[in-house]
Order: structure tokens, then C-alpha cells, then sequence
């Protein structure tokens, strides 16, 4: 093979794959014309805890809402009772973390602490239980939009 017979196939497979590679380029882009889809948009709301335990249960979590003047919001939830713990509607898009603490009517003082991090779009509902009743340690937390 001679050699200017190689740089002419060489050159006519890089314009060939250049070509091929600025049409697929123009495929499948987006419309610059087309609509945006609109963002979503996300709600203020609260947070309960439902007590589905024989004990009671203490919750707690550090409200930032005002900066200046950050607060812990307690509250008790009575056993097999429902509680709203935000102490009021949080703004949206705010992630909350809950301590939730099973108070045991024990004289030993054992307590079960759980966390969950909540992000506020709307209503939210903490289900406490224990998947097993003989076991304190078994105590789960599930969260789900109301």
C-alpha cells in the first residue's frame, strides 16, 4: 500500500465520523421553544405521632424556623394516643429531625430512643410501634404523608 492512499482513508473515515457525530448530535435534543415543566411546589404543614405502644412517649426536635430565637418544642404523646408534635405548621421544603423517646414504667430508667428526619411538603404522620410487645428495643418509627 502506498501511503497518500492511507491518509485519504484516513481522512474520509474522520470526516465520515464527524458528520455522523454532528447529525446524532442535533437527535434528541430539547426544544428550545418548548414549555419548562413547572417546578413542584411543596406545602407548609404538620407533624403528628401516633402512639401505637402501651407506654408513653416523649418528642422533641429544634425549631430554627426563627433564627434569632431558636427553640426546643416538646411534646408528651399518652400511650395508644395521637399528637400533633410540630407545635404548629412548619414551612415547606424545612427538614425536621424528631427525637422520639419510649418511656418505659420501669425503676430502672430505660429509656428507647429513636430519630427520624422529616422534609416538610404537607401533612406528615409518625407511626410508633414495637414489632414485638416483649421487646422494648423492637420500637419502630415509619413516616407517611397525611
Amino acid at each position: 500500500m502506498d501511503r497518500p492512499s492511507i491518509v485519504a482513508r484516513y481522512r474520509a473515515v474522520r470526516t465520515a465520523l464527524l458528520l455522523a457525530a454532528w447529525l446524532i448530535s442535533g437527535c434528541g435534543g430539547k426544544d428550545p421553544t418548548a414549555p419548562v415543566p413547572p417546578e413542584p411546589t411543596r406545602q407548609a404543614g404538620t407533624v403528628a405521632v401516633a402512639n401505637h405502644t402501651t407506654y408513653d412517649l416523649k418528642v422533641a426536635y429544634l425549631d430554627e424556623t426563627d433564627a434569632d430565637a431558636p427553640r426546643i418544642v416538646r411534646t408528651h404523646v399518652p400511650a395508644g394516643q395521637r399528637a400533633e408534635v410540630s407545635g404548629g405548621v412548619l414551612p415547606a421544603g424545612l427538614a425536621v429531625e424528631f427525637d422520639l423517646v419510649l418511656v418505659p414504667h420501669t425503676a430502672d430508667g430505660v429509656r428507647v430512643r429513636r430519630k427520624i428526619r422529616v422534609a416538610i411538603d404537607g401533612d406528615w404522620l409518625l407511626d410508633v410501634r414495637l414489632a414485638d410487645e416483649s421487646d422494648l428495643f423492637s420500637l419502630e418509627v415509619t413516616s407517611a404523608s397525611a
